[in-house]
């Protein structure tokens, strides 16, 4: 049976009565709507959500995780002064029976957020301010969960932005060798051979303990950083479905790699380069608001994390290429290895360039 969100919403107390519902933004992993209510002469919208139980299998995992995190986040703004924190960071609308999500006949996992009206996102960086607002935005996020034990959260995804494993799952397609395709990577192999140190770098400082462990958001990418439609500021950190323990690199690694190279993942390669304007802006941005509870360590590491997770997505591209794209969607058979070639071609721009900042 399917159920339709017109029906799922009517499962939360939402006043007034249902007007419009249509489908919003540009998210690839779940299913969001706008939905607006009226209520007399207030009208009020709201965000539903369908939980993509193909990616995440234990969506009660992770909606526990959505609510500690959003409780805390709320607790945190109003001890700051922040009287209505609803309008500026993610919260979260209970059933009628007061869960954080309703699961209907189907087994679909809904779920409802507030609205942020003064809010919006973009799918790409805009100018060095843009880029300053979002690593700000990260920095921000990180720095309002920093006092919450990584201890409370589940961990949604084994493995994710461990870097080794993703090493290992690449060297297990070269070997199997599933479409035929690894004697058309000669130098993808080489460029790889070159840089295999880099993969332990931070998961072995992790698993030792000279990393602490915190609570990261794990997909900073840009249109998950919401800004104000009129200052530009950064407000909040959206999708928080992958937060869990880890390391700040993760973020950070990620956040540089996704912003600071104009070209995009799908560009031309002849347009990939590492734009350090682009990077130092993000780094103001992030310390800004994160150089108050990192360690000495945490910082000095940053600048190689852009390198390590910049490294990792390549290997995963490079590795769904060979096994012939059963994880990323593509859009021609070589769309996979392009993208690697890409975050290749990116990775040689870092290393050649000077990321030295004040931290």
């Amino acid at each position: 049976m399917v159920h339709r969100p017109e029906d799922s919403i009517l499962n939360f107390p939402i006043p007034g009565a249902l007007a419009t519902i249509e489908k919003f933004g540009s998210g690839l992993i779940n299913d969001t709507y706008l939905c607006t209510f009226r209520d007399n002469n207030a009208t009020r919208k709201y965000v539903l959500q369908r939980i993509n139980v193909s990616v995440f299998k234990r969506p009660g995992d992770v909606m526990e995780n959505v609510e500690v995190v959003t409780q805390h986040i709320a607790a945190r703004l109003r001890a700051q002064g922040v009287v209505d924190p609803y309008t500026v960071t993610p919260a979260l609308i209970h059933t009628r029976s007061g869960r954080s999500h309703h699961v209907d006949g189907s087994g679909s996992c809904w779920r409802v957020f507030h609205f942020i009206e003064d809010g919006t996102v973009f799918d790409q960086v805009k100018d060095v301010h843009h880029a300053c607002e979002v690593g700000r935005g990260l920095g921000r996020f990180q720095s309002l969960v920093a006092d919450l034990a990584p201890s409370r959260l589940h961990d949604t995804l084994p493995g994710f932005h461990h870097t080794p494993r993703y090493l290992d799952a690449y060297d297990d397609a070269v070997t199997r060798d599933a479409k035929g395709r690894a004697a058309g990577i000669g130098a993808e192999r080489e460029f790889v051979s070159r840089r295999r140190s880099l993969a332990p770098m931070l998961t072995e400082l992790m698993d030792s303990g000279q990393l602490p462990l915190r609570v990261v958001h794990n997909d900073p990418k840009v249109n998950n950083v919401m800004v104000h439609r009129v200052t530009g500021e950064a407000l909040c950190m959206l999708d928080l479905d992958t937060v869990k323990p880890g390391i700040v690199h993760f973020d950070f690694g990620d956040c540089v790699r996704s912003i600071a190279n104009p070209a995009g993942e799908d560009g031309d390669l002849d347009r990939v380069l590492f734009d350090l304007p682009l990077f130092h802006s993000v780094t103001r941005g992030y310390l800004s608001e994160a150089s108050s509870f990192l360690t000495r360590k945490e910082k000095d590491l940053l600048p190689l994390s852009v390198r390590i997770i910049t490294f990792e997505l390549g290997l995963r591209f490079l590795a769904d290429y060979l096994r012939g794209d059963t994880y990323f969607k593509v859009a021609y058979p070589a769309h996979n290895l392009h993208r690697a070639r890409v975050q290749f071609k990116l990775l040689e721009s870092i290393e050649s360039a000077d990321m030295n900042f004040v931290l």
